[in-house]
């Protein structure tokens, strides 16, 4: 079994602010539970995740032979093992709007994003070991098809680094959780102090004042303090629309 730790990239800064954008059903669970849920990779709609780029993927096969030749399993099913055995939540680089990202994980116009820092993560971290080693990683866009940069690339949590570069537009930083091998696909959801674990809650720009009230009024509700506040897009909006 792997060591439970908690660890980062080197190329994340502790201050490093990452956001992560919800419609309000997942906002209200998070308050209500108090608690962060990690999908299981299996469950990815990318069919691409977590799998060998094309450039390394023969020298893995052949790696796989030599190694055993009497219990051969197929890189498909090593690369569906390691993912049964791997929980994710993903979140995205910096506070600043993103349209697509409002559209796409917000839903609707009435959605929101929540803020936190790498450092809150890895506090929190703390206590989930119990679940396995967990680690932030920031995700590297590539080719599958083409040349990779230089790094070692296995069948391990590395590999959920690595994201096809269609996806550039998300800045994705990853909470990633490696449970021991034989582990069951299943949602994780580990406990936080979210006026702790979060630092700014952002209303989307395409959210009218009711929306904001709304989430207002639920926040004080879960007596959360953590600050409300209109996305800054949303005061260009409205002198726009006057």
């Amino acid at each position: 079994m792997e060591d439970k730790i908690v660890s980062k990239d080197t190329d994340l800064e502790n201050n490093q602010v990452i956001s992560r954008y919800m419609d309000l059903p997942k906002f209200v669970d998070l308050l209500r539970s108090s608690e962060l849920h990690l999908e299981s990779a299996v469950n990815f709609d990318d069919q691409l995740e977590g799998t060998m780029p094309e450039s390394i993927r023969q020298s893995f096969i052949e790696a796989i032979n030599q190694h055993d030749e009497q219990n051969q399993k197929s890189v498909e099913i090593l690369e569906y093992e390691n993912k049964l055995r791997t929980n994710i939540s993903c979140w995205t680089l910096g506070s600043e709007d993103n349209m697509a990202l409002w559209k796409i994980y917000g839903g609707s116009a009435q959605s929101l994003s929540v803020s936190t820092t790498v450092e809150r993560i890895i506090s929190s971290a703390f206590k989930w070991c119990e679940e396995g080693s967990i680690i932030l990683k920031k995700v590297h866009y590539i080719n599958h098809a083409g040349e990779l940069p230089d790094g070692v690339y296995s069948l391990d949590r590395n590999i959920f680094r690595l994201k096809h570069e269609a996806y550039f537009f998300e800045r994705e930083v990853r909470v990633v959780v490696t449970q021991p091998h034989g582990s069951h696909a299943k949602a994780l959801r580990l406990p936080v102090v979210v006026n702790n674990f979060l630092t700014t809650i952002t209303v989307s720009p395409l959210a009218g004042e009711w929306f904001f009230n709304l989430v207002t009024d639920i926040t004080e509700k879960y007596n959360v303090t953590v600050p409300v506040k209109k996305s800054s897009l949303s005061f260009l909006i409205e002198k726009a629309e006057k």
